[in-house]
């Protein structure tokens, strides 16, 4: 569960703004500490004056409440462009406690999209400010959070320390609706880690201090279902057996509710692993069958985690088939989930130490930041830039081509047929296939004039700067040509026996009501054209020219 947090106050004098932008600053900070979020016209409204008035402070400020508003209605990609942009606004105008939640809130889109390191990376972003400037519920935030990556990552004795300093920063900070909900779950979530380690003695001690903080909080503070489910071994270690069956009892009647499965989906394997303890197997059984019922997507960590008790479960039935095709599906998925994390993990748990070490000097703490801002910036399956340093180095691209009035392209090529080269192979293959492509846009990269991103999935962006429209022709062309010649073998696809590419290139100089996105959405119409023209080749169009479909032999 994602820590977030709220603190009256934006730093900002808002004097001589227009009421609707005093009354947007106002409503929001009063609403947030409510656990409301802003809505988009409002934000927009805002935006608006920030434009008209040149106003950093203000443009950082909305940007961040737009992102908020995207995060909260599951836009990540729209509120990571939008807390990228105001990340230059914050620095400049030195609003340094927005600054740190921006980075935390960047962290948690990048958790929520399985990009575990440039999360743990935008964690530690936040915590060098909130260290700096003692704010101590960003620390709590941003301790817990990294607490719940870890545990995903299954790094669970690791989570553990994180969430015990996070429990020390909340008890800091000021007692609001927020930071009190985020210290109660931050002491369950930790209690459920001593208890998926084996230390009932410590998740007990936890649960005792909760009760006694349970007696003076509201109810609102603390997620029932999650506090519910604590409860269970708990009262089994008091001797409580009946109430700790009727709990199991009443909870799983609770999971037919969606909306209740979906908010402890999260904590699903903490659930298994506690009814797996009850003497009546029926319980983890009942749970295994809602899980499959509902049907909803887990991360492939979380399922990697419930193997054990589906398999008990499956056994139980005697159903031999079932289980030979869930251990294939485990296995593939675990090679995916070790190729992933392991490097990575071993990497982030070291550089956390140097980090957070005082007595680290000065040009060594340099170089760490430079590892980390340069897992922020790139894909960790492909090795090209990802899409959050794409979108800065596009947006300085396109103003310096608007500047100088010079010619600016943007390619956004596909793989064809790349779902059914998964579905057929695996996506074990199709990460190898990735890479692979990966590798040709690797080798045509040129610093200054040519760029490459893993713009998301199969999908891949180029940025041509300083080039003439013939010289990207001839790249791109090069591109197509380096793919055929890889000859990965493609049996499902229907317009090559191997692997091949779509392309769509869009180059002009960038006019007065240009902005990046015009070139990058003029980018995606080409590539479709370029798929109806047959697949396999490009389809460019400049402002002096109509769409063409280039033949590559």
């Amino acid at each position: 569960m994602t820590a977030w947090g709220f603190r009256k106050g934006t730093g900002m004098d808002l004097k001589g703004l227009p009421q609707t932008v005093q009354n947007f600053i106002e409503e929001t900070i009063q609403n947030r500490e409510n656990g409301k979020f802003p809505d988009n016209e409002t934000c927009q409204k805002v935006m608006e004056y920030a434009a008209d008035t040149g106003s950093q402070k203000l443009a950082g400020l909305g940007l961040y409440y737009l992102a908020e508003y995207y995060w909260q209605n599951d836009q990540y990609e729209n509120t990571l462009q939008c807390l990228t942009e105001s990340i230059g606004y914050l620095k400049n105008e030195q609003m340094y406690e927005l600054l740190a939640r921006t980075y935390n809130m960047m962290g948690a889109v990048s958790d929520r999209k399985n990009n575990r390191m440039v999360a743990l990376s935008s964690y530690y972003n936040c915590l060098q400010y909130a260290e700096k400037y003692h704010f101590y519920y960003i620390q709590g935030m941003a301790e817990s959070n990294i607490a719940y990556t870890l545990v995903r990552m299954r790094l669970r004795q690791e989570a553990i320390q994180h969430y015990r300093t996070a429990i020390d920063f909340y008890s800091k900070s000021e007692k609001t609706y927020q930071l009190n909900y985020n210290r109660i779950n931050c002491m369950i979530e930790c209690g459920c880690c001593h208890m998926y380690l084996g230390e009932m003695e410590e998740a007990l001690q936890l649960w005792n201090e909760i009760e006694k903080i349970l007696r003076e909080a509201p109810e609102s503070y603390y997620s029932k279902i999650t506090l519910e489910m604590y409860r269970i071994p708990c009262e089994l270690l008091k001797g409580h057996e009946e109430e700790a069956l009727k709990l199991a009892s009443d909870l799983l009647e609770q999971l037919s509710d969606r909306d209740v499965f979906e908010e402890i989906m999260d904590e699903l394997v903490i659930l298994a692993g506690i009814l797996a303890i009850l003497p009546d197997g029926k319980y983890l059984e009942e749970l295994i069958r809602i899980i499959d019922e509902k049907n909803i997507e887990v991360y492939y960590n979380i399922f990697l985690d419930l193997y054990p008790f589906k398999v008990q479960s499956i056994l139980r039935k005697g159903d031999m088939g079932e289980y030979v095709k869930y251990t294939r599906q485990y296995l593939e998925t675990y090679e995916k989930f070790r190729q992933e994390n392991h490097r990575a993990l071993v990497g982030v748990m070291e550089l956390q130490d140097r980090l957070r070490n005082v007595t680290l000097d000065r040009e060594n703490m340099q170089a760490s930041n430079r590892v980390l801002e340069n897992l922020a910036m790139h894909d960790e399956l492909t090795g090209l830039a990802n899409r959050t340093y794409l979108h800065e180095y596009l947006t300085g691209c396109f103003e310096h081509a608007y500047a100088e009035e010079k010619l600016l392209g943007v390619e956004l090529m596909d793989i064809d047929f790349f779902k059914e080269y998964n579905d057929h192979y695996g996506h074990l293959m199709g990460d190898r296939c990735l890479k692979a492509i990966a590798g040709v846009l690797q080798k045509i990269q040129i610093p200054g004039q040519v760029f490459c991103a893993r713009y998301g999935g199969d999908e891949f962006m180029i940025v041509y700067t300083g080039m003439t429209v013939e010289q990207i022709r001839r790249i791109s062309e090069d591109i197509l040509r380096e793919v055929r010649m890889l000859k990965i073998p493609h049996e499902c696809s229907r317009c090559s026996k191997y692997v091949s590419i779509s392309q769509g290139v869009f180059a002009r100089i960038p006019m007065e009501n240009n902005r990046e996105w015009d070139f990058t959405s003029r980018a995606d119409e080409l590539l479709y054209k370029a798929k109806n023209c047959g697949r396999d080749g490009i389809c460019l169009s400049t402002e002096k020219s109509s769409d063409k479909c280039i033949e590559i032999k």
